[in-house]
């Protein structure tokens, strides 16, 4: 039997792009207007308009039944030194948050790990694919059929934008920022980790172990197929903060960025080409 090949790291990346509007994308394609959002503006498109494109367990540190004495009282114990710790309850559970945490500025972006392309078992130059599901493409969308799509104003229309240089694309942004002020340590650059919130049925209880801000790079399995990364502003700036309210700009990045006008809901095939060696 012959032997498959194991990326030495899956987690590395090499692709980025981003699902939005023809209108930002035209902006972010000319200008590269970056638009920040909330976790909690997160939340509040879930609950308004459902789950995908928003997600109600955003930010969660910890969660527990809410029948389940001792793990409810262990886990209040253990969190209790945060003055603004909240508790959502969710049915019969409750979810632990961060308010403080829930309003830091993010921005998010899919990113194209090495772990989605089979690897080859030879050394040389490889023909890799991999392939985007359509519900990425459609969470983004609140799952509107390509017809609903066709009807939408122009501007509202689905569009990608691919980054082409994640590196340089990184840097401008890590740049811009620190010209408002931000510290380099306060840029949190990070891919998100999920997990099955579920797993061992609905009277179990998860502690994520994370130090604040990290909890909002946790997100629940079912999102999985997003293939999240994150740029997270871990600050206490109120000046900084309201400036992120609005779009920033770090110049045009069409010498890094390509854009589609295409509401991909079948998904997306990748295809490149690189040369591997094998490692001892």
């Amino acid at each position: 039997m012959k032997k498959e090949g194991i990326w030495a790291n899956p987690e590395n990346f090499f692709g980025v792009f981003r699902c939005t509007t023809e209108k930002y994308a035209e902006t972010f394609f000319s200008k590269g207007e970056i638009k920040f959002n909330t976790p909690n503006s997160w939340v509040k498109y879930a609950l308004e308009k459902g789950e995908g494109r928003g997600d109600k367990l955003e930010g969660t540190m910890a969660t527990f039944n809410m029948f389940d004495i001792e793990h409810t009282i262990e886990l209040n114990e253990k969190y209790k030194n945060y003055p603004d710790l909240i508790r959502v309850p969710i049915g019969q559970r409750v979810y632990l948050k961060r308010a403080r945490d829930m309003e830091l500025p993010c921005f998010c972006f899919y990113i194209l790990k090495e772990s989605m392309f089979k690897c080859p078992n030879k050394e040389g130059k490889h023909k890799l694919t991999a392939t985007v599901p359509a519900s990425y493409f459609r969470d983004f969308m609140d799952n509107l059929d390509p017809y609903e799509v066709d009807k939408l104003d122009q501007k509202d229309k689905p569009a990608v934008i691919f980054i082409e240089n994640y590196q340089e694309f990184e840097q401008r942004i890590v740049t811009a920022l620190m010209v408002l002020g931000l510290k380099k340590e306060e840029i949190i650059i990070t891919p998100v980790q999920y997990f099955d919130f579920e797993k061992f049925g609905q009277y179990s209880w998860w502690d994520f172990g994370q130090k604040p801000p990290m909890e909002l790079a946790i997100k629940d399995k079912r999102f999985e197929s997003q293939s999240e990364a994150r740029i997270i502003i871990n600050t206490d700036n109120i000046r900084i903060k309201r400036i992120l309210e609005k779009p920033i700009e770090i110049g045009s990045l069409k010498d890094i960025a390509s854009v589609s006008n295409t509401y991909l809901h079948r998904g997306m095939s990748i295809e490149a080409t690189a040369e591997l060696k094998l490692l001892d």
